[in-house]
């Protein structure tokens, strides 16, 4: 069905949706994609509502129930064009191209503060958020490598490699995004407020599909890791630890058929043992700049390695939990998942992408997940 959220009406309807519990990127999109806008979801009967794959019946009644009015959604709107905030959907053409391939696992909207060009070549570097000095240099001498290429870096703005990765692009005069796991109106983490306003000074952006006044949880940041990812061309992992949260946007770049490269450090150093494990199974060593520009510019060069990128880890506790609820024959929707393991959706959503990075689960499509 044709879709089409150009007016402020539909974008309010649309934030209305989005602001309702239980709704997430993938819910939205399906939903919207079935009936055409976002009002037609609320004129919808609930039997029709019903016809939508994966939507709980929890969810239906609390959009049977919402305002008609979307006094909600109206007000999320009206914060954002306060505060000069842009709201860009899925269905808006000005949406990224390569997270749009991601389908139902796309951020459904984004907030944008800043200048965010849609169809452009991005890098993601990502990384421990302890760096050493030599993981500092090493993000220098790569960004500064490849500035020619005029390549745009996006990374997270967290302490540590995040923020070696902005300063670099800034130092380089690349263009540079960063994506936050809360709200676009806080930075996260504050210490970086005065990198955050030199990115917005040198014409590049801030975004998040977290809505105003969303405060950094712990569950928000593989969320936040699946759209630094679906965005980039490839993503660079330089000091990464076996348990680093930049090895999910690896898995991430890999599921997305996105090129993933990682940089070798020293055997003594344990910030290295992720990046090694990547390496050993199917990422592209990063000794140069050319290396980097190589690979991006041939993307069939290393596809056969990358998508064999796996990293054993140990189990923690939250992960052994999940494994007892998932079957080794039946695969169980993340809705499901949840729900039995008592946590939050989006912290399964974590756990489990840590699990499929390990090789003890796989995924498979419409967010279902199996035993491996």
């Amino acid at each position: 069905m044709s879709v089409v959220l150009e007016s402020e009406s539909e974008k309010t309807a649309l934030l209305n949706l989005y602001s309702l519990e239980g709704v997430g990127s993938g819910t939205l999109i399906r939903l919207v994609e079935r009936f055409g806008s976002a009002e037609a979801v609320f004129r919808q009967s609930e039997a029709q509502h019903q016809t939508v794959p994966r939507i709980p019946a929890v969810v239906v009644s609390r959009i049977r129930a919402a305002s008609p009015d979307h006094s909600t959604g109206a007000q999320l709107f009206s914060q954002a064009a306060e505060r000069g905030i842009e709201i860009r959907t899925y269905w808006d053409t000005n949406y990224p191209p390569k997270l749009r391939e991601l389908e139902t696992d796309a951020p459904a909207i984004l907030f944008i503060r800043g200048t965010f060009e849609a169809d452009v070549r991005r890098l993601a570097v990502v990384g421990t958020r302890s760096a050493t000095a030599y993981g500092k240099r090493v993000v220098r001498d790569l960004v500064l490598g490849i500035r020619a290429s005029g390549i745009h870096i996006v990374s997270g703005l967290a302490s540590g490699i995040d923020g070696s990765a902005h300063e670099a692009a800034l130092e380089a005069g690349l263009p540079t995004e960063a994506v936050f796991g809360c709200g676009v109106d806080r930075i996260y983490p504050p210490a970086n407020t005065a990198l955050a306003n030199r990115i917005l000074a040198a014409g590049g952006g801030l975004i998040s599909e977290f809505p105003l006044g969303a405060t950094p949880d712990r569950h928000h940041f593989p969320q936040r890791n699946r759209v630094i990812a679906g965005l980039s061309q490839g993503t660079l992992v330089v000091e990464a630890g076996a348990r680093s949260g930049a090895l999910i946007t690896a898995l991430l770049a890999v599921e997305y058929g996105r090129e993933v490269m990682a940089v070798p450090g020293a055997v003594t150093n344990p910030k290295a043992g992720g990046c090694h494990s990547l390496i050993k199974n199917g990422a592209a060593l990063i000794e140069t700049a050319d290396d980097i520009l190589q690979l991006l510019e041939m993307p069939q060069a290393m596809a056969g390695k990358a998508q064999s990128v796996q990293v054993p880890l140990e189990l923690s506790r939250p992960e052994s939990d999940l494994m007892k609820v998932l079957d080794a024959t039946e695969a169980t929707h993340i809705d499901a998942i949840a729900q039995s393991a008592g946590m939050p959706v989006g912290e399964a959503l974590g756990q489990l992408l840590l699990l499929e990075l390990k090789g003890a689960i796989k995924q498979l499509p419409g967010k279902y997940f199996v035993r491996a």
